[in-house]
């Protein structure tokens, strides 16, 4: 069986710097103030290249990017492999959970490195909403392992009212409903 009728996944996608991760962290901000539980993790960017990974559900922030060479080389960064395997165990023990939040599902992932147990745990269910974090180049790749997601582009017009449209989907259906 693939996941839960009442388990519904985003894929949160759109250009650089369109405020993706922003997205998610005023959704989690609204989930909270209705009492809602919030799991996963959001990577944030500090200053220059610098990208910090928060468990969602504890608000503890690890620095993800090492500055000198070593570590695990994707793009133009080099992550911390103990700060990645870290965000993959807080992903491994995330649900159950009303929110869940895989911010990202990038190339490592999607090569079985990295948080790829977030797509495991996105496809098992256990959640009422999940918001994926995913490029617009790898989006047909993440489609193909996520099939009953559906795809929210993020555009500066969109972005500020998404949060409580998605929301919106959060309380449709309490978590208990078959």
């Amino acid at each position: 069986m693939h996941g839960h009728n009442h388990s519904r996944i985003f894929l949160v996608t759109g250009p650089r710097g369109v405020g993706k991760t922003t997205l998610c962290l005023r959704t989690i901000a609204r989930a909270r103030e209705m009492g809602l539980s919030c799991a996963g993790l959001l990577t944030l960017r500090e200053d220059g290249d610098r990208r910090t990974v928060m468990d969602v559900r504890t608000g503890l922030c690890r620095p993800l990017t090492l500055s000198g060479p070593g570590g695990v080389p994707v793009g133009r960064f080099h992550f911390d492999p103990e700060v990645l395997s870290w965000g993959a165990d807080v992903l491994a023990h995330s649900t159950p959970c009303d929110l869940l939040v895989v911010d990202e599902v990038g190339p490592l992932e999607l090569e079985g490195s990295g948080w790829a147990v977030g797509v495991d745990i996105l496809r098992a269910g256990g959640f009422r909403l999940a918001l994926a974090v995913v490029r617009p180049e790898l989006l047909a790749d993440v489609r193909a392992r996520l099939p009953q997601a559906r795809t929210v582009k993020v555009t500066l017009e969109n972005r500020d009212n998404l949060p409580a449209r998605l929301m919106k989907r959060l309380s449709v259906r309490s978590y208990s409903t078959p």
